[in-house]
């Protein structure tokens, strides 16, 4: 009787537990963030008694451990007391106001359907939900920067804002970005009435980036399975990406991966320097994930022809999709993508015949193409 292929490939002398370098693992310490760590803690405070929490806005490079220092007070609390609940809302995902106040109503145990029914319908619904609960929501909006066009961000603050003046109830906001400049792009109204405190992450030094993955490695990989110099480059490599931690921390899981794959006693700089090679741009590792198969599209036409004028381009568009979107529409898909920081769109003068954009990529053309193969296509709805 032949041997389970997974018999045979299941045993590793390199990995102890690989979760422990998964990007969604939350530390039961977090380093050299405990200053941070105090700060928010104090700001929800008041919701331990029911009260009104201090609104935060945290901003700094990919990386600096904003995200994970977010859920990992939020489980602190959660596990402190009853009265607060954290909810958090990625807004790459949720990129409209509709879509985040029904994400908000499930929550908190009320299910709304997510198309058919009006935004004012959406809050109301919020509202009643608010009613019925006796905790305090810590709502956290990740990559909230994704909400600034079309005054998305202004008019959904303003929505929670007022919840206040509605139910007599309270809510905690706290706002993650990369941009510092982002609370100057609010409604002044709301800017106001927001008062949030701002809370700098500063990019992680070589060193402390060093004693990160010391701590992670200790817990993913067996003992000696890793050379005595990867954890150095790799703190090295990642210091060079502005002190980006998870870049460091994903480079270690891709080098052991590759050792295993290759059957080798332990995870070496050659494993490494391979690991660097599929490491995917930040904006492209951020964005992949909630891309539809129009924006994807998009992409893969400018791989193989840029730069396009807006016009040629959805003439290609057009001809490799089975049911292309309006130009009005493609307009749009264009208009994200540059938000994304995944192309770029400059105006272009064409005499007679007015102004036109020209689209170039702004992420290697590789990255993008490697993202279609692991993809395996990405479920384009070509012809």
């Amino acid at each position: 009787m032949p041997t389970n292929i997974f018999a045979k490939i299941s045993a590793s002398n390199i990995f102890k537990d690989e979760r422990y370098l998964y990007p969604e693992y939350i530390p039961e310490k977090l380093p050299f963030r405990e200053a941070q760590i105090e700060e928010i803690a104090y700001a929800l405070k008041p919701a331990l008694r029911g009260g009104k929490p201090q609104n935060l806005f945290i901003y700094g490079e990919s990386g600096t451990g904003k995200t994970v220092t977010a859920k990992y007070v939020l489980r602190e609390l959660e596990e402190y007391t009853s009265k607060a609940k954290g909810i958090y809302i990625n807004c790459f995902e949720y990129n409209t106001r509709n879509a985040i106040l029904n994400k908000l109503c499930l929550a908190l145990g009320r299910a709304v359907p997510r198309r058919g029914i009006a935004t004012d319908e959406v809050y109301a619904e919020l509202l009643s939900a608010l009613k019925r609960t006796s905790v305090v929501p810590i709502v956290v909006l990740d990559e909230v920067d994704q909400l600034v066009s079309n005054r998305n961000i202004s008019l959904l603050l303003y929505d929670l804002l007022r919840i206040v003046e509605h139910q007599q109830a309270y809510i905690g906001i706290i706002m993650i970005s990369n941009n510092a400049e982002l609370l100057a792009m609010l409604d002044s109204r709301v800017r106001s009435s927001l008062l949030s405190k701002e809370i700098l992450f500063e990019p992680y030094t070589p060193m402390q980036l060093k004693q990160i993955l010391k701590e992670r490695a200790k817990y993913a990989f067996f003992e000696n399975a890793l050379d005595k110099e990867v954890i150095n480059v790799a703190a090295a490599y990642a210091a060079k990406h502005k002190g980006d931690a998870r870049i460091a921390i994903e480079s270690l899981l891709i080098a052991g991966r590759i050792a295993e794959n290759e059957n080798a006693s332990k995870v070496t700089l050659a494993h490494l320097r391979k690991a660097f090679e599929q490491i995917k741009p930040r904006a492209l590792q951020k964005a992949e994930p909630f891309l539809d198969p129009h924006e994807k599209q998009i992409l893969a036409i400018l791989c193989r022809h840029e730069p396009l004028f807006s016009g040629k381009l959805y003439e290609l568009y057009c001809k490799q999709v089975k049911q292309p979107i309006t130009e009005r529409s493609f307009r749009k898909k264009l208009n994200r993508l540059a938000e994304l920081n995944l192309i770029e769109l400059s105006d272009v003068s064409k005499g007679i015949r007015g102004r036109t954009r020209e689209i170039r990529l702004k992420q290697p053309k590789d990255a993008i193409e490697r993202m279609f193969e692991d993809s395996q296509g990405g479920g384009f709805h070509s012809k």
